[in-house]
């Protein structure tokens, strides 16, 4: 999924835009992130009640969320024996906080990136170009 940054040159971008742009979300988990901040805290019976998709395929969504910082997971013992995690998001401010960090993290990687173009990289990426090419 590839989102081009002039994608992001207008009034119309949304939240959920940048966050699926940041951490390379799917529609999918971006929904399964929505029904755990709503329902919170939630399991995988409460998450499939609502988005009727395979179990395994939710439970790699969660997964992919807690990898990067969205989604916690509690272990809770069962009275019967066992036990089940549940799941909870971040708050919306600390989503903005960790996006807002991010963002100027590219940002000033960007910045850096620019400063450093030169006539002679051009050049150079030029000269790479040609090899690759030429028999």
């Amino acid at each position: 999924m590839s989102f081009p940054l002039s994608s992001f040159d207008s009034k119309d971008v949304t939240c959920f835009d940048i966050i699926k742009a940041a951490y390379a979300l799917s529609e999918n988990e971006i929904e399964i992130m929505m029904c755990i901040k709503n329902m919170q805290p939630a399991d995988i019976k409460t998450i499939t009640d609502i988005i009727p998709k395979d179990r395994a395929t939710i439970s790699r969504s969660i997964q992919r969320l807690i990898g990067i910082g969205i989604v916690r997971k509690t272990k809770i013992n069962l009275e019967r024996g066992g036990f089940k995690y549940l799941y909870s998001s971040l708050s919306v401010e600390e989503l903005k906080t960790k996006l807002k960090e991010l963002i100027n993290r590219i940002s000033e990687n960007m910045e850096c990136a620019i400063s450093n173009l030169t006539e002679e990289k051009c050049k150079e990426v030029f000269e790479v170009v040609r090899a690759k090419y030429s028999s």
